[in-house]
């Protein structure tokens, strides 16, 4: 059996719900998003604003991550809307190497 840290054990606390689970809000789409922004708005994706897709995370973190125990975002567009979730909601960052 794998012991976990206690700071993992913490960590693990923040993004979880009261019994344990992980109810997470992934919002960490860019080119995707972009993608059917640009089919709804019937223009080509480089005129799909980088402010428009701020918005869009902000106001879908701020209306749905108090039913979420855990908000995933990307820092290329979702750093504004990561300030705006629930005080209930812990916070998991998408990166790439």
């Amino acid at each position: 059996m794998v012991r976990l840290s206690p700071g993992k054990c913490r960590r693990l606390e923040a993004v979880s719900d009261s019994r344990g689970i992980i109810g997470a809000l992934a919002i960490d789409q860019r080119d995707a998003l972009r993608r059917l922004f640009s089919a709804e708005m019937k223009v080509e994706k480089s005129l799909v604003s980088r402010e428009q897709l701020e918005e869009f995370k902000t106001i879908v973190v701020r209306v749905l991550s108090p039913h979420a125990s855990a908000v995933l975002l990307e820092p290329e567009y979702g750093l504004h809307a990561a300030s705006q979730r629930s005080p209930s909601a812990g916070l998991l960052m998408a990166y790439e190497v």
